[in-house]
């Protein structure tokens, strides 16, 4: 009899112990489950941040802890932290054949029933998140860039100078501000930023070679020694003229410096810098046009592509948080959010630019694009056409090599191991 009393006591004690602290048991019930994102936009930091407080807000049991790390040390932090089983439960990925070496290790999980709204994007933005090996999606993209020429509205308009339709004119207004003593293209790709130059032909190619050139590329009916291409890269090298002086020693910083200061009128980029140059210089008046060709037309080729998406590491430990997370990246709002809150386009086409004319243009642009070539076509294996191009393109530009030359290199290399899709 009393070990029973003594049993009951005991238990009272406990349930007493349980309504006491029930505020505690309840809190502990309900703590949001912390899911790590990495990411290698610093640049985007504040405004993602933002993004991401709005959607604990909404999402309570979901904490978003948000790290940074430089673009020039990400890949190697994220490699190194998934071969040790200690990485992030969402990491941003880079896209198309960037992605591939991740998928094959087995670090990322597929996406596809977890996170439908993947299949809602267009190609443009989730044909870099699929792997070759399997056709799944293994990542949410979250941007499709489009490439143009950032141009000084100031500048022009002080000089007379109106945006051009065709690339006599786009020579005019180069030779008019030279004139006048103005940089007319902020551009360098010195100290390891020659994807500058790459993005510069990236740029102007489409008007060269048209909108079905990437498509001849793919089935083996063109090759980069195609004269089309060549030509390009000619019209890129005539421009030296036109460059920033010393352009062999400038890198990508110096050159957004120049535009970003007001000290040059042009800038080759993608449209990514709409929100950079804002938020290095609120009061710089600018805005983007499609690089013109020989001829007049009112829908200009550009290039686009997918810059990256977000995918979900295999060993993450909140999975489910994560895959929440993850499906509010692939919504509407989230696009929508993107896009006011960093200035360039979202993966999704269905969003408004607000009161922001850059971002509106480039949407406008968005109709109009063929494949940003040598990312989307030839950054699957090694070598790359992209590191040669980064490689060669200086020397071409100063006419150490010719155009045929770069083209012929390239060639060489992608050949070991570019198959054309069968017709």
């Amino acid at each position: 009899m009393a070990r029973f009393e003594r049993a009951i006591k005991g238990l009272s004690g406990i349930a007493l112990a349980a309504i006491a602290g029930g505020s505690l048991l309840s809190t502990a019930a309900f703590a949001a489950d912390t899911v790590t994102v990495w990411s290698w936009r610093t640049d985007d930091q504040v405004a993602m941040q933002k993004m991401f407080a709005g959607f604990e807000q909404s999402n309570p049991d979901v904490k978003v802890d948000l790290q940074f790390t430089p673009d020039a040390d990400y890949q190697n932090r994220l490699s190194t932290a998934l071969r040790g089983g200690k990485g992030p439960d969402i990491a941003q990925l880079k896209a198309y054949g960037e992605l591939q070496p991740l998928v094959e290790a087995g670090y990322l999980d597929p996406l596809n029933d977890s996170v439908p709204g993947i299949a809602n994007m267009p190609v443009t933005a989730s044909g870099g998140a699929i792997a070759k090996s399997d056709g799944k999606f293994y990542g949410v993209p979250y941007s499709i860039p489009v490439l143009g020429v950032f141009y000084n509205t100031e500048l022009f308009a002080n000089n007379n100078i109106k945006v051009p339709t065709t690339y006599a004119e786009f020579l005019e207004a180069c030779t008019a501000l030279k004139a006048a003593g103005v940089t007319p293209i902020a551009n360098g790709g010195a100290n390891g930023s020659a994807w500058e130059l790459e993005l510069g032909v990236g740029v102007l190619g489409p008007s060269v070679y048209g909108a079905n050139f990437y498509a001849d590329m793919m089935s083996g009916k063109a090759k980069f020694t195609d004269p089309k291409f060549i030509a390009a890269l000619q019209r890129y090298t005539d421009l030296l003229p036109y460059y920033s002086d010393g352009f062999a020693g400038i890198d990508y910083t110096a050159a957004t410096q120049q535009f970003v200061n007001g000290t040059a009128a042009m800038f080759f980029g993608g449209s990514w810098e709409n929100g950079s140059f804002k938020a290095q210089n609120p009061k710089l008046q600018f805005s983007i046009f499609a690089f013109p060709g020989d001829t007049a037309t009112d829908k200009p080729v550009v290039s686009a592509f997918s810059d990256g998406s977000y995918g979900l590491v295999d060993t993450s430990t909140h999975k489910d948080a994560a895959i929440k997370v993850l499906n509010w990246m692939a919504s509407p709002e989230f696009a929508q959010a993107f896009a006011d809150g960093l200035g360039w386009p979202a993966a999704r086409p269905d969003i408004k630019a607000g009161a922001d004319p850059v971002l509106a243009k480039m949407i406008e642009m968005q109709a109009n694009t063929t494949p940003y070539l040598s990312l989307v076509g030839y950054r699957w294996q090694t070598p790359t056409a992209s590191s040669i191009i980064q490689a060669e393109i200086i020397d071409m530009v100063e006419g150490k090599i010719t155009p045929e030359k770069l083209a012929a290199d390239i060639d060489a290399g992608v050949g070991t191991w570019f198959q054309p899709t069968a017709q």
